[in-house]
């Protein structure tokens, strides 16, 4: 399953699949004084909030969590060449309720690497589906878990 994800190809980096907001990041760990690490995020004005989380006691909250990112996890490639990955059913959940200016979706092709045609689901929230949907999302996963086929093991 890729909840939200980039879905990078073999070889490629954060900063391949969304150049203006990964640069962006990386300029932000360059004028921030710590190093190769991104600070938390400002606030955004509603209805993008921080990271689509709007009510107060939860920005609070995220706010007391929130730590650097190092940089290198967006100039990192990821090494896809393993040619059984490609065998593997894949869902795309999207959070659709918050689109913010600059951030574009690569679109996911209408068949899986396998064969089957393209899942793709929606949650009508932001980025931290885990704090503005937490009972939605945990039902979409499980639903999607529970359809994943089983596996002897002896």
């Amino acid at each position: 399953m890729y909840l939200d994800a980039m879905v990078p190809q073999h070889g490629e980096t954060a900063v391949d699949v969304q150049p203006m907001t990964q640069d962006h990041l990386i300029d932000l760990a360059a004028k921030s004084g710590r190093g190769r690490r991104i600070p938390p995020l400002p606030e955004m004005p509603a209805p993008l909030g921080l990271f689509g989380v709007t009510d107060p006691a939860d920005v609070a909250w995220l706010r007391a969590v929130l730590s650097d990112q190092p940089v290198r996890c967006l100039q990192q490639p990821v090494r896809l060449d393993n040619p059984a990955v490609n065998a593997i059913p894949r869902t795309h959940i999207h959070c659709a309720g918050v689109e913010q200016e600059g951030i574009v979706r690569r679109p996911v092709p209408a068949t899986q690497p396998n064969g089957s045609p393209a899942q793709v689901r929606e949650l009508p929230t932001g980025d931290d589906r885990m704090i503005t949907m937490p009972a939605e999302l945990s039902a979409l996963l499980l639903e999607l878990a529970l359809q994943l086929p089983r596996v002897q093991v002896w």
